[in-house]
């Protein structure tokens, strides 16, 4: 099994993304870095992403994305890529999302001040971007799946509150317990 790390749009170098990787020390990580794209460039590069990306991923693998990388997390399942789960952070993907059947559960971290998601949904009904963006990074998922939890991080104590599109991986502040929580989410999840 290998954990795959999907970061967002508007990276350049290292991406705060990558602070979450010591966490999932107990698992093989691939960081694939797609590079600095524009949210209307999603349209276009995410399909491409995509494609180069399917061939590495195995069906008792895990991916992990944020904002676009949830995107092209989505995309690639629906386009028949099999996954043992996915973790979703602070989506740019509509909220009511209709899980793949090659994915067996879907864990969404949102908050409310994700301010950044609410204009992904904007975006995307202009036609300007990938689709199925949307602002589930600020609403969390909507749907009826159970299959597909939400975690708010905007209020759940004792773990410091997250407010923002990438607050979750502050390294200073909010990492250190939201990693640790994820991993051993994920590790539960694993048993």
């Amino acid at each position: 099994m290998t954990v795959h790390v999907i970061h967002g749009i508007h990276t350049e170098g290292a991406s705060v993304v990558e602070g979450l990787i010591p966490y999932l020390a107990e698992w093989p990580v691939k960081y694939p870095d797609y590079g600095y794209i524009l949210g209307i460039e999603t349209r276009w590069v995410n399909p491409l992403i995509c494609g180069s990306l399917m061939p590495y991923i195995a069906p008792e693998d895990i991916i992990i994305g944020h904002s676009n990388g949830c995107a092209i997390a989505y995309d690639l399942m629906r386009q028949g890529v099999k996954v043992r789960g996915a973790i979703f952070i602070n989506a740019a993907l509509e909220s009511n999302i209709i899980r793949p059947a090659g994915c067996p559960w879907i864990h969404v971290y949102s908050n409310r001040g994700d301010q950044i998601t609410e204009a992904a949904q904007i975006a995307a009904r202009l036609g300007i971007t990938d689709p199925v963006w949307g602002e589930m990074g600020h609403l969390g998922y909507t749907g009826t799946d159970p299959m597909i939890p939400n975690t708010y991080c905007d209020k759940q104590p004792p773990l410091p509150v997250v407010a923002g599109h990438s607050d979750f991986f502050a390294p200073h502040t909010n990492l250190p317990a939201w990693g640790a929580f994820l991993a051993k989410d994920l590790k539960a999840r694993l048993a």
